[in-house]
């Protein structure tokens, strides 16, 4: 318990440090953004950083320490995979990538209702596409299902 809270201190330490950075970011000009100013996006990724670091802190309260260890080889299985879609992700395009990456992480944690890890993992995939690609028109990388669907169907 004692060293999660000292790692997840120096998390949010580091991410304080960041946030506070990104105050010196030039502004452009609104003519010129397309969509939202460079300051926006690392500020809200810094603000999920810490809010999950404290979220953290406080579900570490009640976890048992048998738990623990099943929970640090989940980490490092679900760190591997992470690295893993993060190094296919290019050729898959982001569409994939999200729905194999929110499809496979809960059943790496043990989840076993596959029909609500699927739904879920459809909700999410749309959600961020439109979040991010609509809302904060933000580019993403196409990949192999983006081709085939420009290829036959524009």
């Amino acid at each position: 318990m004692i060293k999660d809270i000292k790692i997840l201190s120096v998390i949010i330490f580091i991410s304080l440090i960041l946030f506070g950075y990104t105050f010196t970011f030039d502004e452009v000009p609104e003519i010129l953004a397309q969509g939202m100013q460079p300051t926006m996006m690392p500020r809200l990724i810094f603000s999920l950083i810490i809010f999950l670091c404290f979220f953290q802190i406080y579900q570490n309260k009640s976890l048992k320490s048998e738990n623990k260890d099943i929970i640090k080889r989940n980490a490092f299985i679900t760190f591997a995979y992470t690295l893993f879609i993060v190094l296919i992700a290019d050729k898959l395009g982001f569409l994939i990538s999200v729905f194999l990456f929110t499809l496979i992480t809960p059943i790496l944690w043990q989840r076993k209702d596959y029909v609500k890890i699927t739904l879920y993992s459809f909700s999410m995939t749309i959600f961020v596409f439109v979040f991010f690609t609509l809302i904060l028109q933000l580019k993403f990388p196409q990949g192999i299902l983006e081709d085939f669907i420009i290829r036959n169907f524009y």
